[in-house]
């Protein structure tokens, strides 16, 4: 039995990075039916035109087929699934993910060739369905399963709930059959890392491993998101030791030596926070990550634990600098709240990123105003705004129903990624409004000397506060001071990747290859699957006209990496005869 899982995004995000990013989701389905003997792979055919991606399932005509819908890609969701039933008419294909999750009913309505849905998490329920598929169970077995919906035969009347019956209803002549919830799995340790046994394609691994999730759940119930919905709202946690078991897998199988963590509260648990960090400090494992949560959930403790233990920077969930609008989306912060979170935030030396919403109903000039102030009071160095938007799944969308007259059937009809509580000319200003001020106010909010000295006196002596020094004199051009903070950091820690990658870097600055060739060969040597390693190495020894050994380094990082764009062509341009010039054009670096 041939199953893919398969994502597209929606035709205006083909060059958007996390429109194309294949859902984490399928990544740990896809695991978990490969870990119990199944022949399942992801494919993303977000960068394919649509003639591509027919010839694609003419060619492997699965008998499977696991589709992501999300609000955004929905209708490119449904016509991934019709391509899929005309390569294979006897295809079985389940849709999940939010959208899927929240419309089951509208999605099984408007498109036949949705056979199933399947609602929230979707590993177990997945693994359900291909084994009744797998056995040749008849269709009427699949009331069984948990966490689905499904159609009866047409034309039939809806049953009542019994114990051997689930609950069904009736929708434009169509019987739906809805089984009981799936209970949530609590232990997320027994799911197999994602990074275990990959098969994927059209998948760039070595960006899509950047991207972890280590817990589900979200204890909030603000208005525009959907997540406690999907997820539910009691909190779910990977442990600290599978945690690390982790980045050690992503770090020593493909090379991925920066994560960030996509956890929608991160910080939460400040027990498993603090194990993480001490775990990462202790083993030595010299990560870079970065993470959101929100501002009720930090304290200085936990944050400062974070900066020693790699962290770059943290994103909160902001939305507004008016009370009002924050009680209109049922944030549950207050403005102290984020006024000392960020605080606790620079005081550490960590990178402060935050949401902000605009074009919420009954937003004024003053809510406006009372956001700007916030943004310059709480000095974050970088930001999104995004416009209010309306999500099924959300309490939003059950008041636009009541205020709006918005139905189900809009998803089908309309045609635009979203729907927007206020697409006028106020709102489109105010997200150039926010923007403007954060970019103002990040240029102002950069680190120097002073905040270090500061930052020093909180966290201690730590390597990912000595990069940030090196890495402000290195931009200023004292390159003897940032050469100092590095070799430091190779002083506590001689095997440090990151010491070794800036110290290299600077060399190359200087012109003093050999010099850069050492540290780059090190850091290859240091973590093997690092591809960018050995694209540097090649880029210096090629300075220092090693032709053969930097073909080699070349070759090796295009094996890890085929999404190498650099190795690949130098890989390429030393395998062909010729004279031994300058390295050409492109070469590799490293701030």
């Amino acid at each position: 039995m041939k199953i893919l899982l398969a994502y597209t995004c929606h035709d205006l995000g083909k060059m958007e990075f996390y429109s194309r990013f294949t859902p984490l989701g399928l990544g740990s389905i896809n695991a978990l039916l490969r870990r119990e003997g199944y022949d399942s792979r992801i494919v993303n055919c977000s960068a394919w035109s649509w003639k591509e991606t027919a010839r694609f399932f003419q060619k492997e005509r699965p008998d499977v087929l696991g589709v992501s819908v999300f609000t955004f890609n929905r209708h490119e969701a449904m016509r991934l699934a019709a391509l899929a039933r005309d390569a294979n008419p006897s295809c079985f294909i389940a849709a999940g993910g939010p959208h899927a999750t929240h419309l089951p009913h509208p999605l099984l309505s408007h498109y036949p060739q949705i056979d199933v849905v399947v609602r929230g998490e979707g590993e177990e329920t997945m693994l359900d369905l291909v084994r009744a598929l797998g056995r040749g169970d008849p269709p009427r077995s699949l009331a069984r399963i948990a966490g689905i919906t499904f159609r009866a035969s047409a034309g039939a009347h809806a049953a009542p709930p019994s114990s051997s019956h689930p609950p069904s209803t009736v929708d434009r002549g169509i019987v739906f059959v809805d089984t009981p919830d799936r209970p949530v799995i609590v232990d997320l340790d027994r799911l197999p890392h994602p990074a275990a046994d990959p098969a994927a394609v059209g998948v760039d691994p070595v960006t899509q491993f950047e991207f972890i999730i280590t817990s589900r759940g979200c204890p909030a119930a603000c208005t525009f998101c959907s997540s406690p919905e999907f997820w539910g709202r009691a909190l779910r946690f990977r442990s600290a030791e599978n945690m690390i078991e982790e980045v050690r897998l992503l770090r020593d199988r493909h090379g991925v030596v920066y994560v960030s963590v996509r956890d929608d509260t991160f910080t939460v648990n400040k027990k498993r926070v603090i194990d993480f960090c001490r775990m990462l400090i202790d083993r030595k494992i010299d990560l870079l990550w970065d993470c959101q949560s929100r501002v009720n959930a930090v304290d200085e403790e936990r944050l400062a634990w974070m900066r020693r233990a790699g962290c770059t920077h943290i994103q909160y969930g902001v939305e507004s600098g008016s009370p009002r609008m924050l009680q209109r989306l049922n944030k549950g912060i207050t403005i102290e709240q984020i006024r000392t979170a960020a605080a606790a935030t620079r005081r550490v030396g960590l990178g402060l990123s935050i949401y902000l919403i605009t074009g919420i109903d009954s937003e004024t000039d003053e809510d406006l105003a009372a956001t700007i102030g916030l943004i310059e009071a709480i000095r974050p160095h970088d930001g999104l705004v995004s416009p209010m938007t309306v999500y099924p799944g959300t309490a939003l969308y059950e008041e636009a129903k009541i205020r709006f007259g918005l139905g189900d059937d809009y998803w089908v009809s309309d045609h635009r990624e979203a729907y927007y509580v206020r697409d006028d000319p106020w709102t489109r200003r105010s997200i150039r409004t926010l923007a403007a001020a954060l970019r103002r106010t990040g240029r102002l909010s950069v680190y120097g000397p002073e905040d270090f000295a500061r930052q020093r006196a909180a966290v201690g002596d730590c390597y990912a506060l000595r990069l940030s020094s090196g890495e402000y004199w290195q931009r200023r051009g004292a390159f003897g001071r940032a050469r100092q903070e590095y070799l430091a950091i190779l002083r506590d820690n001689p095997r440090s990747l990151w010491a070794r990658l800036r110290l290299g870097a600077l060399a190359m600055r200087r012109r003093r290859f050999a010099e850069a060739a050492e540290h780059y060969r090190a850091a290859a040597e240091d973590v093997p699957a690092f591809h960018l390693a050995h694209t540097l190495l090649g880029t210096a020894l090629l300075r220092l006209r090693r032709r053969a050994e930097a073909a080699a380094s070349f070759d090796r990082a295009h094996a890890l990496d085929p999404h190498d764009h650099v190795a690949r062509f130098q890989a390429r341009r030393l395998a062909r005869p010729g004279r031994l010039g300058d390295p050409g054009h492109p070469t590799a670096s490293i701030a």
